[in-house]
């Protein structure tokens, strides 16, 4: 037990915890960025709103003094008995209830501005909340502030209604404010002055707004925000998947338009930062873009069974990954340069890892892996691991419904697979094919949950399709069994006919002789039955 009490300001909730099913500000994306950008020791920090334990260990371990400003009673205590240095200060209340303080050289609000407010707080709208902020910061302050996109894909594509998205333990005062910034633009211009600008995906990813407008379709900025957009949706129910519309915005350049938040930087910190974080086992990766040079890529820990940080390269270049490249063939029914560049992977794949084509970008004449890090087993070959990536492939094609030039009883067996690792010059065996499909399982996404509604309906018109094919099946099974019922009476019918027509012969002359015609051809030894005939006669 700590002997600081919990500092109480006006504006506290009690009983209330924000750190329940609504998450606080974290995750190693966070963590990594603010390990580059805070200074090694600042005067007074600020950490306002819910903030992972984590990030509120490495504030502390930057600062002279840290004030952590949570609305609720409970968390504060729980706070308090969590970080009891002395120069630690931690009060329960509503940021505008924090007065009379002296102005902080770090002002930390990756949380957003929606959870700082309390009950008895004036219904602040966004620009009210953050001139709140400004007014704790000092002139030359680092500001770190989260936003909130309105206008995220995973919203859009939010098939609750808004009434049912929010609950009682996400408590904010303004869910409907025309004054919050919703978009990269308008939020620079909400903080003024030199903004630094990240789009922010649940903690798994934050990517430079600037370097995703320059994104496109199956590169890795594209993969890293598509990625972090499926860690946001994981427990949204969806319209539909997010890769089409993740990839229209890309195609556009609106990409960071579309991320579920931004982190706003404003003012100088601690050091040079890079144009983006994203989660990579359980460590990060850190990576930049240069125009020239392509991506440059650092990979601080993350080792883990799924992930080896040692195939992740250096350098990767900026381009589209072949599974992109594949699909576009596919979908324009350009069968020979399909397998031109099937025939590319197949002479230059190698045992040093699995192969997945969504992470295996064109580099020269040759090809580079990206960031997925996936090691091989012990005994898979190129052969397998060929097969693997096939495997992947044709799950990603059809789970996606993308179009193809190929029949449709092919997909539903390993037939497409073969076909494929022919191309790739590789004889398609069953073993091969078989330890393909475990790899392929090995290193797949996680899978969904709940069906999205378009996929549902696609499965639908599918399931209507096969009912209708059946029922033509089974309309001409009934009518082949209808027509041999038929026959088959008639053939009872003369059956009937023939025995009772045998039953009338029985005692005429006709069939007398026929009794013994059939009597006579079963003597097998004439002249013995002639003796024997003859012997009875001598004695009667």
């Amino acid at each position: 037990m700590t002997d600081r009490p919990v500092e109480i300001v006006r504006g506290e909730l009690q009983p209330w915890t924000d750190y329940g099913a609504h998450s606080p500000a974290g995750g190693a994306a966070l963590l990594a960025l603010l390990g580059d950008l805070l200074p090694e020791r600042s005067a007074r920090t600020l950490v306002a709103g819910p903030h992972d334990r984590a990030v509120l260990d490495l504030a502390a371990a930057r600062s002279a003094a840290l004030t952590v400003l949570v609305r609720s009673v409970s968390d504060a205590a729980a706070l308090r008995e969590w970080l009891p240095e002395p120069h630690v200060t931690v009060v329960a209340g509503a940021l505008d209830g924090l007065t009379g303080v002296p102005p902080f050289d770090v002002v930390l609000a990756a949380d957003g501005l929606d959870r700082v407010l309390g009950a008895d707080s004036p219904a602040l709208d966004w620009p009210g909340r953050l001139a709140e902020l400004d007014r704790l910061a000092a002139p030359d302050a680092l500001v770190v502030v989260a936003v909130e996109n309105e206008f995220a894909l995973t919203g859009l594509l939010d098939r609750r209604p808004a009434d049912a998205r929010h609950g009682d333990e996400e408590w904010r005062p303004l869910h409907d404010d025309p004054d919050r910034p919703t978009s990269p633009a308008q939020v620079t211009a909400a903080l003024g002055g030199e903004v630094r600008l990240y789009a922010a995906f649940a903690g798994h990813s934050l990517l430079g707004a600037d370097v995703l407008a320059e994104s496109r379709p199956g590169r890795l900025g594209t993969r890293l925000a598509i990625a972090g957009l499926d860690a946001t949706a994981a427990q949204v129910p969806l319209l539909a998947p997010l890769d089409d519309g993740a990839g229209a915005a890309a195609r556009a350049g609106l990409l960071a338009a579309v991320a579920p938040g931004w982190l706003a930087v404003r003012g100088s910190g601690g050091g040079a930062t890079h144009a983006g974080y994203a989660a990579a086992g359980d460590g990060v990766l850190a990576v930049d873009l240069d125009e020239d040079d392509g991506w440059t890529v650092s990979v601080r820990s993350g080792a883990t069974a799924a992930f080896d940080p040692a195939l992740v390269p250096h350098r990767l270049p900026d381009t589209a990954s072949v599974e992109t490249q594949l699909f576009r063939l596919a979908a324009a029914e350009d069968v020979p340069g399909f397998r031109a560049l099937a025939a590319r992977v197949g002479a230059w794949a190698n045992p040093e890892g699995v192969i997945c084509l969504d992470d295996l970008h064109p580099d020269g004449d040759g090809f580079s892996r990206g960031v997925l890090g996936h090691p091989a087993a012990a005994g898979e070959g190129t052969a397998e691991l060929l097969a693997g990536a096939w495997h992947r492939f044709r799950d990603r094609l059809l789970r996606a419904h993308r179009r193809h030039p190929w029949p449709p009883w092919m997909s539903g067996s390993d037939d497409l697979v073969s076909a494929w690792l022919g191309m790739s010059g590789v004889e398609a065996s069953a073993a091969v094919l078989k330890a393909g499909r475990e790899i392929a399982d090995r290193v797949a996404e996680p899978p969904v949950a709940e069906p999205d509604v378009r996929a549902a309906l696609a499965g639908a018109a599918a399931a209507e399709v096969r009912i209708t094919e059946l029922a033509g099946q089974v309309f001409g099974l009934e009518r082949t069994i209808r027509f041999r019922d038929q026959s088959l009476r008639t053939r009872e019918q003369q059956l009937r006919t023939m025995r009772d027509e045998l039953r009338g012969l029985r005692g005429s002359p006709a069939g007398r002789l026929h009794a013994l015609a059939r009597k006579v051809a079963k003597i097998r030894h004439p002249r013995q039955f002639a003796r024997a005939v003859k012997r009875r006669l001598r004695g009667a």
